[in-house]
């Protein structure tokens, strides 16, 4: 609590300070800059002097010696080529090139403004021999005031008893005091020794030897630390920055976690051929002590990588690599990944996916091995696809274009969980061994026109689609299938101007039918219900293709949109989509009627089952409401609307209503508006069933992001379960940036799935059972704290996760 509140009391300094001029900055060669980049803008007058012989001279009182030395007292002013020197006195050895200067001067130069008591310059050698001085690096807006300078500004100089900022008033940014530097030119970089840096006048690291940027080149070097604070302990990393060539770069971190113990993360990433990014990520952590202690069986190393690249001509040939690999299943949870993009502490999954890919005129071809990493214990890595194979050919003839589709995919795996399309009312078994395996092949062709009449737009297209399955050791006997298909798509525009406004009518009314064969044997490998909002204009009931839904429709649809300033500042839509006949096809491996009759079962025996079970059957009855509606013959009304009163300023909303429930199954809302100096935005959605167990889904979230002052910023979101009246997650930061100075601290709370010790998946029957006993919340809290002092940091991009997932970006 005492380090919050100095931290606190720090921000306050922060944010009512008054800066001061340096002795340097006051030369009329300086303009103060009202931007965070820099502090000041260098923009030198280097003279009128080009030819690299000559030199322009002025001074009060001058006189020649035998020696060809010109002194020169009072008011002195050489204008040489790229540069100018001012002195009180100077002796000026012509013959060898050397300047002696004294009583003060200044040294004018592109790149290099330097103010010293006395000193020795040679134009020629770009020599410099200071004392008791100050300089200033454009390159990074280094202000440097020295006892001793020296050295040759093409190669090396050395500066003794030091003291460096970029600061106007170091008092009021950062100083950093050292024994001894040295600037090379060559490698754009600076070594301190004896280091101590301070942050408005309060010493806050002591250091042996520090390397440093002196430009603003992408180069290597040390980045800014990063300090957090969370319920494992202190988390400090360092992370350096090595340059490999103009297309390739890596990152290594240094990590210590308090209650886990030391480890690291590296990023490698490398542009190449025609602007593929190869990316590399990996943590590592030899001894987690905190996971030891809960899993002491287990290996105590724990690790992450990911490779993703793609290598290649798209327009040919190319391969395409997204794998990712953990140690186990909760280290990307326990030790989420800070410059790194392996996975995010909710993340379900890690993918395994290689595919080849290749193009010849009107042919595309695919193969491809698909795997997954369940990231979540309860859960099995589910089915592979090894291989994948798909065969495409697209031809246009002027209105007409043909598509030909050809999928095979083997499926294999040892053991696989239960899920929607293989239990049943929503009883998924834990662990299934010895699971069906086999290949799938899907075949589709269709045949599309798409023409204009007289205002009429219509789009047809015919064709089949089919399925046949072969199933390893006969363990089922799927059904071979194939299926006719036809789509009518008939819409108009009716455009009504009135001044810069304009009004758009659009009436659409889209057929479509596609033939119906028994498929309640075979198998669902990668098959799911596809949401009712993307089946309106949709031929397709299902994702992946295990199943091809049958289904005879119409859908009517009208939208409307105000158009003004080459901008849709209103819009709205509203369609229905009627069924001619009852579907008889499903992804659960039973009809409608079986479907009801189960319902019905369980919904007569709630009392006769356990609590958990109860919670199951009350669910599937709820289903029956929404079963019926399926089986009815229309889907809910689906509504969509846009306003966007000014270009600030966005509502959104969608929807769907059903007649029968009376009662809205989905609905969200979307609100973002953007001041002069922020953006706040709020997400509303609700859908009354989702996912395997059919539960409510009633999700918000709202963010902030503000600009309180010139210098300080102000971040907030938060993510809410409404349902059940909890947090999902909070975040709030506050931020203060100078030219010379940044400092963030950003808290935040996660509420998290808690995998109690010792699951095993044969102790559960169902997933239900094992997801009430073992599954735990657990808040997740972090403090993150960041700065930069300007010019002496290696700036990098970091990776930020504040607003991934967020619905707001949606």
């Amino acid at each position: 609590m005492k380090r919050i509140t100095k931290i606190l009391y720090l921000l306050v300094l922060v944010f009512n300070q008054n800066f001061l001029f340096s002795n340097i900055l006051e030369y009329d060669v300086f303009v103060e800059n009202n931007t965070n980049s820099s502090c000041m803008i260098y923009q030198p007058y280097l003279g009128v002097v080009k030819d690299a012989e000559s030199m322009d001279i002025k001074s009060d009182k001058f006189e020649i010696t035998d020696q060809k030395v010109l002194i020169l007292n009072d008011n002195v002013r050489i204008d040489f080529p790229e540069g100018i020197l001012n002195a009180g006195k100077a002796r000026i050895d012509q013959e060898n090139g050397f300047v002696n200067f004294k009583k003060g001067g200044e040294l004018i130069l592109k790149d290099y403004f330097f103010n010293s008591e006395e000193g020795v310059f040679d134009k020629n050698k770009l020599f410099v021999d200071f004392t008791d001085g100050e300089t200033y690096i454009n390159n990074r807006g280094f202000i440097i005031s020295f006892k001793k300078l020296t050295g040759n500004l093409d190669n090396q100089i050395t500066l003794e008893d030091i003291s460096m900022t970029s600061c106007k008033d170091p008092k009021d940014g950062w100083q950093l005091n050292a024994e001894s530097i040295t600037l090379d030119d060559n490698t754009m970089r600076g070594y301190a020794k004896k280091v101590k840096v301070k942050a408005f006048d309060r010493t806050i690291l002591r250091i042996p030897y520090l390397p440093f940027a002196t430009s603003q080149e992408r180069m290597s070097g040390f980045l800014e630390p990063k300090i957090s604070y969370s319920s494992d302990g202190l988390d400090f990393m360092i992370p350096y920055y090595r340059v490999l060539s103009e297309t390739s770069d890596f990152t290594i971190a240094l990590r210590n976690i308090s209650d886990r113990g030391l480890g690291f993360e590296a990023n490698s990433r490398n542009l190449h051929g025609n602007n593929n990014l190869r990316s590399i990520d990996f943590i590592y952590f030899n001894n987690d002590k905190e996971y030891e202690s809960i899993y002491p069986s287990d290996s105590d190393s724990r690790w992450a990588f990911s490779i993703n690249d793609s290598f290649g001509d798209k327009k040919n040939f190319w391969v395409d690599v997204d794998w990712s690999k953990s140690s186990d299943s909760l280290v990307l949870r326990d030790i989420p990944g800070d410059i790194t993009l392996i996975g995010s502490q909710r993340e379900q999954s890690l993918k395994q996916n290689v595919k080849i890919n290749g193009v010849l005129k009107n042919f595309q071809v695919s193969v491809s091995q698909e795997g997954y990493q369940a990231l979540n214990p309860i859960l099995t890595n589910g089915y592979k696809k090894s291989p994948s194979i798909n065969f495409n050919y697209f031809k246009n003839f002027k209105n007409v274009s043909v598509h030909e589709h050809l999928n095979y995919t083997n499926f294999v795996a040892d053991t696989i969980h239960g899920f929607f399309g293989i239990d049943k009312n929503n009883r998924f078994r834990s662990s299934i061994p010895n699971p069906v395996e086999g290949e799938r092949i899907f075949y589709m062709l269709e045949i599309s026109n798409s023409m204009s009449i007289s205002g009429y737009q219509l789009n047809t297209s015919v064709g089949v689609r089919g399925i046949d399955f072969d199933i390893v050791d006969n363990k089922i006997n799927p059904n071979s299938v194939m299926v006719p298909t036809f789509k009518f798509d008939l819409s108009t525009l009716l455009i009504m101007k009135s001044g810069i406004q304009s009004h758009i009518l659009k009436p659409r009314i889209f057929y479509g039918y596609v033939g119906h064969e028994e498929q309640d044997d075979n198998p669902v490998f990668d098959s799911y219900k596809l949401g009712m909002m993307n089946q309106v204009f949709n031929l397709n009931r299902f994702t992946g293709m295990d199943r091809i839904g049958d289904q005879n429709f119409y859908t009517l649809s009208m939208e409307y949109k105000r158009r003004q300033m080459n901008m849709n500042n209103i819009s709205f839509e509203i369609s229905q989509k009627f069924y001619l006949k009852d579907r008889k096809v499903f992804i659960n491996n039973m009809s409608m009627n079986s479907m009801q009759a189960d319902m019905m079962s369980n919904t007569m025996n709630m009392g006769m089952m356990s609590n958990s079970m109860n919670m199951n059957t009350m669910s599937n009855s709820m289903d029956m409401g929404m079963m019926t509606m399926m089986n009815g013959d229309k889907d809910p009304i689906m509504i969509m609307a846009k306003w966007m009163p000014n270009m600030k300023t966005m509502f959104m909303a969608s929807g769907s209503y059903s007649d029968q429930m009376k009662k809205f199954p989905i609905a969200g809302l979307t609100i973002n508006h953007i001041f002069d100096k922020g953006k706040v935005g709020y997400a509303k959605r609700y859908t009354r069933m989702t996912g395997d167990f059919n539960q409510t889904l009633d999700y918000s979230e709202f963010f902030a992001n503000l600009q309180i002052k010139d210098n300080v910023s102000f971040v907030a979101e938060v993510k809410r379960d409404d349902e059940n009246s909890s947090n999902i997650e909070s975040s709030v930061g506050i931020g203060f940036e100078n030219c010379c100075f940044s400092f963030r601290i950003l808290a935040s709370d996660k509420n998290l799935s808690k995998y109690l010790d010792g699951y095993r998946p044969e102790a559960y029957q169902y997933l239900g059972d094992a997801w009430d006993d073992i599954i735990r919340i657990e808040s997740k809290s972090r403090i993150n704290f960041e700065f930069e002092l300007k010019g002496l940091n290696s700036s990098f991009e970091k990776v930020s996760r504040f607003m991934n997932n967020s619905l707001l970006s949606h």
